[in-house]
């Protein structure tokens, strides 16, 4: 199927793509190839104007379940950043943390928004955040409750927890053979279906589900928005 994406139009304040090669071929780490596909690196810059479309697709998608203007927001695994430039425009105070904070550090100086960066979830107050964002990141976590029960109890009453993921069905693995990514590892420790389950046993509701690219075809990802119960 051929998407024109010139036809699309973003929602979001997307970051472009001169300000990632900026940020990631400047900053210095010591990250690994498999560390900076995990942060996805590689498919933001990808020569492809699908692959990045899609990337950004998942974004455009949580902003829309965030239906209320918060107080506090945690980014938990913000990668290069390029979210929290949304973020800045629905809450007043943001957190971001992740493995690798250098690139998003650096992001968020460029561009000028104000964002605490912590070391660990322990850092914030209990009963403090309003929303909690995890794009693409709990898939890497083998112990999926360690990271579930902190969000918990950091969330306030009915707070709201939004996960995006990948399917790992056969069309998500053979866009990735197709995108070029076929001979990486394989770094996901489960898939969404089964990040929704962990999550709903442990406190939380789940209120609704976005499938990506469309509603209509395989989906590759899923966007989850959960109530903290």
């Amino acid at each position: 199927m051929f998407i024109d994406t010139r036809k699309i139009i973003m929602t979001i304040k997307k970051i472009s793509k001169s300000i990632i090669q900026d940020i990631t071929e400047n900053v210095t780490s010591d990250m690994s190839e498999h560390d900076k596909d995990e942060m996805a690196i590689p498919s933001y810059l990808h020569k492809n104007p699908l692959i990045p479309w899609l990337m950004w697709k998942r974004y455009e998608t949580i902003s829309e379940l965030i239906d209320h203007n918060g107080e506090q927001v945690l980014e938990f695994g913000c990668g290069l950043g390029l979210f929290l430039n949304e973020l800045s425009t629905k809450y007043t105070k943001l957190y971001a943390i992740d493995l690798f904070p250098k690139f998003a550090i650096a992001l968020t100086k460029k561009i000028d928004i104000n964002v605490q960066f912590i070391n660990d979830v322990s850092d914030l107050e209990d009963n403090s955040l309003d929303t909690i964002v995890a794009a693409d990141v709990l898939e890497h976590i083998e112990d999926l409750k360690s990271i579930i029960i902190p969000f918990h109890n950091k969330l306030k009453p009915s707070g709201r927890l939004i996960v995006s993921g990948p399917t790992e069905s056969i069309i998500y693995k053979l866009g990735r053979i197709v995108a070029g990514f076929g001979d990486k590892g394989d770094y996901h420790h489960t898939n969404i279906d089964k990040l929704i389950a962990g999550i709903t046993e442990n406190g939380f509701r789940l209120i609704s589900v976005k499938r990506l690219p469309y509603p209509f075809l395989p989906a590759l990802f899923k966007i989850c928005l959960f109530e903290k119960v």
